[in-house]
């Protein structure tokens, strides 16, 4: 069995999967964002330890709210937790709970659970996008996460030019700019759409993974998301991929990153 956490800006979930990513356990709570990371690392040595009391645990994959250095298992940063910049997260667990462990993005490990055992499984390319509190992405490639240097697939993070100002898709068409009334669903929809069909132009997918809380709208949001990529996409793609829902989940990050680790410890 693998471990798999996410640590977020809101929430700390713990679970436990098999080599297959058949979520056996899965425990969750809120995050106590004024505590910083100090708070999250209490919190995990509080819960963790009874995991491992239940479950033959063989290795930790970690899902990170933030940049991440995966070569050096550190975290970059989190715009949400104080106290993250640069920090040693594999180091960590592994001289804390003495299993090897892998950190990653949490959206990497999201679109790596969907494309081997969610919306996209079959698939050789998979572009996961989420739509929550924040905009997150990650490309998966024959099974495995495409990564550069401190991530990649960033799609929150594009630019578009609205009202005379360069504007990121992610403070556009979040469910935080929603909340704020910077967009409608559907205005947010159509934005999103921008980054997808410019995302596709460049990646040519199979197929496009969309999930987060903004996502369960339903068609009022699927609707104008996929005929604003429709009218936008790169003419010869437009046949190549469909644009989905996703299909894991709360859990998809623990998921992804049991996965993580079942790779790595192989």
């Amino acid at each position: 069995m693998y471990l798999g956490v996410e640590i977020g800006g809101t929430k700390l979930q713990v679970g436990v999967c098999d080599r297959r990513g058949r979520l056996k356990y899965l425990v969750r709570t809120a995050v106590i964002r004024g505590r910083g990371r100090r708070g999250i690392l209490r919190q995990l040595e509080t819960i963790v330890p009874s995991v491992l009391t239940r479950y033959n645990i063989k290795a930790v994959g970690i899902g990170f709210g933030g940049p991440v250095d995966f070569e050096r298992g550190r975290a970059v940063k989190s715009h949400q937790i104080a106290g993250w910049d640069g920090f040693p997260v594999t180091q960590w667990f592994e001289r804390r709970f003495k299993l090897p462990a892998v950190v990653d993005n949490d959206q990497n490990c999201a679109g790596l659970a969907e494309a081997v055992c969610g919306a996209g499984k079959g698939k050789r390319s998979v572009f996961y996008v989420t739509v929550g509190t924040g905009i997150g992405g990650g490309f998966i490639l024959n099974g495995e996460i495409y990564n550069g240097r401190f991530g990649a697939a960033e799609i929150g993070h594009m630019k578009l030019f609205v009202r005379n100002k360069w504007r990121t898709v992610e403070s556009l068409a979040s469910g935080l700019a929603i909340e704020r009334g910077v967009s409608t669903v559907a205005q947010a929809a159509q934005r999103l759409g921008v980054g997808i069909a410019n995302a596709i132009a460049l990646l040519n997918p199979e197929i496009v993974v969309v999930g987060g809380g903004v996502s369960l709208a339903g068609d009022r949001f699927f609707r104008p998301l996929r005929q604003t990529v429709e009218r936008l996409v790169f003419p010869p793609f437009r046949r190549n991929f469909r644009i989905v829902p996703a299909a894991l989940g709360q859990s998809v990050v623990v998921v992804g990153a049991a996965l993580l680790a079942a790779r790595r410890s192989r």
